[in-house]
């Protein structure tokens, strides 16, 4: 374990088997000076065992989730570094890989050859401060699921948002930011955040991290 002292940036762990891939990720997100590497270590239970000694503020997990260690791997670490939240790096897409993740705690999820550096920067970035990170395919699997589980509920739950909080909320549901959802829509960075605001108090949530969780929850908040 390799440890730093700066405190003024994002102060990452990062965890996975391959040291290769630990060394490349370590490289990539010192980049920018914005964030700092902790420490990298192996999902081994003896070397995570002292993440709890650590002062954090988000987990970048790279490997397969899926098997009997991948779901106690990720609740484990969320228990030792105090529930800070973790990003999941990895080639596995599947419904059973992306559910098992999200309800053991991950916060965000991105595939393997699905995002660019620039894009896994912005993610940790975004992790750190709660907010969800998802890559296309697995939006799609959760969409996919949401369908499937909305085509056999009756009677169909009554509408709750606007069809604009609802193109804010699944802007949100992708990640972006204020100003980038106000970009794409035409409308002030100002607005959206309004818009943001109504669909808190209309789900009963208080930030992004929930009401990306309560929008893709099994029984949705909203028929669209």
């Amino acid at each position: 374990m390799t440890l730093m002292t700066d405190r003024r940036n994002v102060r990452a762990l990062i965890v996975g088997a391959d040291v290769i891939v630990r060394l490349g990720l370590r490289t990539l997100l010192q980049v920018t000076g914005r964030i700092s590497i902790v420490a990298d270590v192996e999902p081994a239970w003896d070397a995570i065992g002292q993440v709890g000694q650590l002062w954090l503020d988000v987990v970048v997990l790279h490997g397969a989730l899926t098997g009997p260690a991948g779901a106690p791997l990720l609740s484990e670490l969320r228990t030792l570094a105090r529930h800070v939240p973790v990003l999941v790096l990895t080639d596995e897409c599947s419904r059973a890989a992306v559910e098992q993740a999200l309800r053991s705690g991950a916060t965000g999820y991105l595939v393997t050859g699905q995002y660019a550096p620039d894009e896994l920067l912005a993610a940790v970035l975004a992790t750190a401060n709660g907010q969800p990170r998802l890559s296309p395919d697995v939006v799609g699997v959760l969409v996919n699921r949401l369908r499937v589980t909305q085509a056999s509920a009756e009677p169909p739950r009554p509408a709750r948002l606007s069809p604009r909080e609802t193109e804010i909320v699944e802007n949100l549901v992708r990640g972006r930011t204020n100003a980038e959802i106000g970009e794409l829509l035409g409308i002030s960075e100002k607005t959206v955040k309004n818009h943001v605001n109504h669909v808190y108090a209309k789900l009963h949530t208080r930030n992004r991290a929930e009401t990306v969780a309560r929008w893709l929850a099994p029984e949705p908040p909203v028929d669209r």
